[in-house]
């Protein structure tokens, strides 16, 4: 009897084992289904969240404002006086300066937004994280988020606390955001220093901002070189702020080597640096003009004969320098043939096919046609450049397009062409205008930067007097009426350097500067001023 009951046990103990491992087993082999976000930033950081395990989530609130102006009283309405005196237990007004929140509120973690709509979830636009520690896992939420929001144009991400790999990713997920433009991550100090992540070549982000991220030299060549070398360029970025950082003068030689070939920067800013006179000079040069090096003029070169001497405007004097040059080799030669002898080929092709056309009975079609061709016949005779002549052409077609649409036996062709905007290039600063002085090529400065703020660094008086030969060579080729690369800078920052105020060359560039200053506004005159005018001018 006992015998039979000790094997009915271990039977029953050996079904419920292998019913338990059949269930794990099925248990196991369930995966959870991928998540795709919807583009609710709050539903879908909330999900994430919590598939990810995390315990406590920090909560999407709407970015706080400072509450605004009071309503003006309506002058119809009647205001009655208080007859009797308000007592003094009665509780004061709340605050229209600030907002009040709940004890240690302000302190918790929170993701901050901006809605386009209120009342639309999906309308996001900003993100701000102030003061926490983003590590792996948030930034594996925001992978799925941030390139779902669709209208997410900022991303500000004060203090917390990014590594070195965190960086790289952000930058990876920000590449995926199509229509983030404006990027801000002060406070953030990385070992690696590799911001330069973020504006690459292929980057479209407009506004950068790394304030107090103790970026040294090391970080600072590496921004120098992404935005512009001999062969490549950023051509989206508009305003960078370095300001209170641990840049030196070799950091701040990389910078300004980077404004030699980049056109798209307009405001910059490297201020409570350690940026002295080395610096200071390297930028004045930057400014006003500089020689080419042997990788920029190698480079030129290729520019040049890609595109064929006669898509070049060049000065007497470039020519004249360029013919004491050392000959091109045979290849470039080679080159050059090739291409004259296919536009040669293209030419009588063409005129064969013209007198085809007229034989046929097309030539009054076809007429309009050849306005264009006088108007690049005299745009060569003039020396313009094939960006000019493109964009000369597009408009003169345009015009003909639209003139001639209404008319009947129109092509489709002229129609679509009339339809189609012009799309405006980025000359390259190599195909300048260029000088020969004593033996080295000389081409005009950056005139597309117009605002430097290099305040209180260690500028002294050697450093200013460059930075003021920069401002001058603008304002002459200004004055003599040369815009093709720009209008020069229109405020320049240089207050709290180791000069003194009252300097010779800080007055005089204050007083070019402030003419130059779009905010400017000249000082209004005295009724005695407007009286003496007045006298003299009758």
């Amino acid at each position: 009897m006992g015998k039979k009951l000790e094997r009915v046990m271990k039977g029953d103990r050996s079904a419920t084992s292998a019913t338990s491992h059949d269930t794990s087993d099925v248990d196991g082999n369930k995966s959870p289904e991928p998540y795709s976000c919807t583009g609710d930033f709050e539903a879908d950081y909330t999900e994430l969240c919590n598939r990810a395990g995390l315990m406590e989530i920090p909560k999407v609130v709407p970015r706080p404002h400072r509450p605004g102006p009071p309503p003006p009283p309506d002058p119809k309405e009647k205001v009655e006086e208080p007859t009797s005196p308000v007592p003094s237990e009665q509780e004061e007004p709340p605050p229209t300066t600030y907002t009040t929140s709940d004890k240690f509120d302000y302190f918790k973690p929170k993701v901050q937004v901006e809605l386009e709509k209120p009342e639309d979830k999906k309308s996001m636009t900003e993100v701000y994280i102030r003061g926490w520690k983003v590590d792996q896992k948030y930034i594996d939420i925001f992978k799925q988020c941030f390139p779902a929001a669709d209208k997410l144009h900022t991303i500000d991400f004060w203090n917390v606390g990014l590594t070195d790999n965190t960086l790289a990713q952000f930058a990876a997920v920000a590449s995926q955001c199509l229509n983030l433009r404006t990027v801000k991550l002060d406070g953030n100090p990385v070992p690696g220093e590799g911001f330069h992540q973020l504006i690459g070549e292929d980057s479209m982000i407009v506004s950068m901002s790394l304030r107090s991220c103790k970026i040294t030299d090391k970080g600072a060549e590496l921004i120098g070189k992404a935005l512009s070398t001999a062969k490549t360029r950023n051509q989206s970025l508009c305003a960078l702020n370095l300001n209170s950082n641990m840049i030196t003068d070799a950091g701040a030689c990389y910078i300004a080597n980077g404004l030699r070939m980049n056109r798209t920067l307009l405001v910059l800013s490297i201020a409570n640096n350690a940026i002295g006179d080395e610096a200071a000079k390297k930028f004045g040069e930057v400014l006003s003009r500089f020689s080419l090096t042997h990788e920029e003029v190698v480079e030129r070169r290729k520019v040049l004969s890609e595109k064929g001497a006669p898509d070049v405007r060049r000065s007497p004097i470039s020519r004249r320098a360029e013919s004491r040059d050392r000959p091109g080799s045979q290849s470039s030669r080679s080159q050059l043939d090739k291409s004259m002898a296919k536009s040669g080929r293209a030419s009588s092709k063409a005129k064969k096919d013209k007198k085809e056309d007229d034989k046929k009975g097309k030539g009054k079609d076809d007429k309009w046609k050849k306005e264009p061709q006088r108007g690049a016949s005299k745009a060569n005779s003039l020396g313009f450049t094939s960006e000019l002549q493109t964009e000369t052409l597009g408009k003169a077609s345009k015009g003909k397009g639209r003139q001639s649409g209404g008319k009947k036996g129109q092509g489709a062709g002229s129609i679509t062409e009339a339809e189609t905007p012009d799309i405006l290039e980025i000359i390259n600063p190599l195909l300048e205008e260029a000088e020969r002085v004593d033996g080295e090529l000389l081409i005009p400065g950056n005139r597309a930067l117009i605002n430097l703020n290099i305040s209180r660094n260690r500028i002294g008086e050697a450093g200013l007097k460059s930075l003021l030969k920069g401002i001058q060579y603008q304002i002459t080729l200004t004055t003599l009426g040369s815009r093709s690369g720009g209008t020069g800078l229109m405020r320049l920052s240089v207050q709290k350097n180791s000069f003194p105020l009252n300097h010779e060359s800080y007055l005089k560039m204050q007083e070019l500067m402030m003419t130059r200053d779009p905010l400017y506004k000249p000082p209004s005159k005295t009724p005695d001023e407007e009286s003496t005018s007045q006298a003299t001018g009758s």
